[in-house]
């Protein structure tokens, strides 16, 4: 039985003072570095390609947006399946996260505002409260509409449909709620004036 051949030379290269210094040979364990990298590198492309599809992959009911090209969720005929994407980055995440993370906020600043900063204002009318009760909970409605269609888009049609309703009426929810304390303080020093726009 022979014996391996050494690896050829490597080859070589002239220093600035004019040394030949040889090429260094990357150790096991940068070989293995690399070689995990790419590996897992490979299976992260693997798994968004089983998660996502192509614009030409969309059924019509999901075809919106001809300029966006990639991304796209599969079809998944169950609420818990949509729910799953949130898991994983594709089109929609950056609509659901944001307006759901807005949700939450809004709900925060409001409970902090009324159980924290009102009490200190003894001014603070019930009337004040429920105004800015409106603002929060039209912009909770809103935020909150939106994240829940964007994460079910694509259920199934009728689903999509419906989220879609949801999502516009959410936006309504938000203008009456900021059209109320605009017209409360606005109108603040007419009190008729202000019935008549928030009650007509």
């Amino acid at each position: 039985m022979s014996s391996p051949k050494p690896p050829p030379p490597l080859p070589a290269s002239e220093g600035a003072s004019g040394v030949r210094n040889r090429a260094r040979r990357p150790s096991a364990a940068e070989t293995l570095l690399s070689s995990v990298e790419s590996t897992a590198i490979r299976l992260e492309k693997k798994v968004e390609d089983a998660l996502l599809v192509l614009w030409d992959d969309l059924p019509s009911w999901r075809r919106d947006n001809a300029y966006i090209l990639t991304g796209y969720r599969r079809a998944s005929g169950s609420y818990l399946g949509s729910l799953r994407s949130l898991a994983y980055l594709h089109n929609e995440s950056v609509n659901i996260w944001s307006h759901l993370v807005g949700a939450v906020a809004f709900l925060l600043a409001g409970l902090v505002l009324h159980t924290a900063v009102a009490p200190r204002y003894a001014s603070a009318a019930p009337a004040d409260v429920l105004v800015f009760a409106c603002f929060f909970a039209g912009a909770i409605s809103c935020l909150g509409m939106s994240a829940t269609y964007h994460a079910v888009c694509n259920h199934s049609p009728e689903v999509a449909k419906w989220g879609n309703k949801l999502d516009y009426s959410g936006i309504v929810f938000l203008i009456v709620g900021s059209y109320v304390p605009a017209m409360y303080y606005g109108f603040y020093c007419h009190p008729s004036v202000m019935r008549f726009y928030l009650w007509t």
